[in-house]
């Protein structure tokens, strides 16, 4: 006999590498031109500060200028902004599927926010340039609030906002350690890794709506 599937009221999505594709890898290069790296220093430098900056402990030019290290002299105001800017459109690509899907719960009267670790020029960008991103409500942003995944704050914080018990939430991330911060206020939480592989997880165990194209496929 199968057990009853789980029912939310919300599901809490991540945004990069969730709601978003991966950082193209070609703003990856032009970063690491405009910083005078090598990629490979460039990638390391560019993940080492990246909580201080999305929990607004650095601001846009101490983080850039901590990135670029020994060349942080060439970080003129043009170069900055070209930064913030490559850096922001690099995130700035939808992940279809899973676009498809937000709009079938909501569409279904299931809530949907949007919980993220992001700094402010990126967060700004693509509020102003992603207008599907209103349709989430609330949307948080580690920046916002200074406190990141996965600390218990920003959880918190999601919860209270969303005025919801944490067993009426389904929260997707990518990133194993901030499911388990979630976890640990008692949210469920599910690994995201490609919507092929994760979408028939949360199919087979919470009464969602789901695209078509996922209905097919096994976990």
């Amino acid at each position: 006999m199968k057990s009853e599937k789980i029912k939310v009221q919300a599901v809490v999505f991540d945004y990069g590498n969730v709601l978003s594709l991966n950082q193209a890898h070609g703003a990856t290069e032009e970063m690491a031109r405009l910083c005078n790296l090598p990629l490979d220093v460039f990638t390391e430098h560019y993940w080492n500060s990246r909580l201080a900056y999305d929990r607004a402990d650095l601001n846009g030019k101490s983080y850039w200028e901590s990135v670029a290290s020994a060349q942080a002299s060439m970080l003129t105001p043009r170069v900055l902004e070209e930064l913030y800017r490559v850096d922001s459109e690099g995130w700035a690509n939808p992940n279809p599927v899973m676009l498809r899907w937000v709009d079938q719960l909501r569409l279904a009267g299931v809530r949907i926010a949007l919980l993220s670790n992001m700094p402010l020029e990126v967060s700004l960008f693509l509020v102003k340039n992603r207008k599907w991103l209103s349709v989430f409500d609330p949307m948080i942003f580690s920046c916002d609030i200074r406190s990141v995944k996965p600390e218990e704050e920003i959880y918190r914080n999601c919860l209270i906002r969303l005025q919801l018990a944490p067993e009426e939430v389904l929260f997707l991330d990518d990133k194993p350690h901030n499911v388990e911060g979630a976890r640990r206020l008692g949210m469920h939480s599910l690994v995201f890794e490609t919507a092929e592989s994760t979408l028939p997880l949360v199919r087979d165990q919470f009464d969602l709506p789901m695209p078509d194209e996922v209905m097919a496929l096994s976990v």
